[in-house]
């Protein structure tokens, strides 16, 4: 799992690097169609699902990244702004949408980094959800969440559209 977590981190650590380049040369609001910004929710959702523990509930079958990032506004009353909006928004359903919209919501607030700051910084709540390897839970996520306030220099425009957060 050390391997894994080396390995992600670097891919998180150069999608973020490619991110702030490919914006800083775009010299524009990023969409949804911006391919740096589309891998990089790819890359971080892999980040959020590494080393999830199986759900405890049978008809759950899929590890899912949502309630960990929904537990965060107990923790922020700023992060309950979001995770009410993630709920409140039409057509997103699922805990895999959820999770979608609220990392989308989370870059355009330029907060991305904080609430993943006040994740890692809550290893006891983490651990309801994640193995003790996982990369959120060791010291490489304290690296990656020095390397996620670069992207408070993004400014992003993500839309919402059903099937597609």
């Amino acid at each position: 799992m050390k391997v894994e977590r080396r390995s992600l981190l670097g891919m998180a650590k150069l999608s973020v690097k490619g991110l702030i380049e490919s914006s800083l040369s775009a010299g524009h609001t990023l969409d949804s169609d911006h391919t740096p910004l589309q891998q990089f929710f790819v890359i971080i959702e892999y980040v959020l699902r590494q080393g999830l523990k199986a759900p405890k509930n049978f008809f759950m079958p899929n590890k899912y990244f949502w309630p960990p990032l929904e537990a965060i506004e107990r923790l922020n009353s700023e992060a309950s702004e979001i995770t009410s909006s993630v709920r409140s928004l039409p057509g997103i359903r699922t805990h895999l949408g959820k999770g979608r919209a609220w990392l989308r919501l989370a870059i355009m607030q330029k907060k991305l980094a904080d609430y993943f700051k006040i994740l890692i910084d809550n290893k006891e709540m983490l651990s309801e959800w994640y193995d003790e390897g996982a990369l959120l839970m060791n010291e490489e996520a304290t690296v990656l969440a020095g390397h996620l306030v670069g992207l408070n220099c993004i400014d992003a425009h993500l839309l919402y559209e059903r099937g597609r957060p």
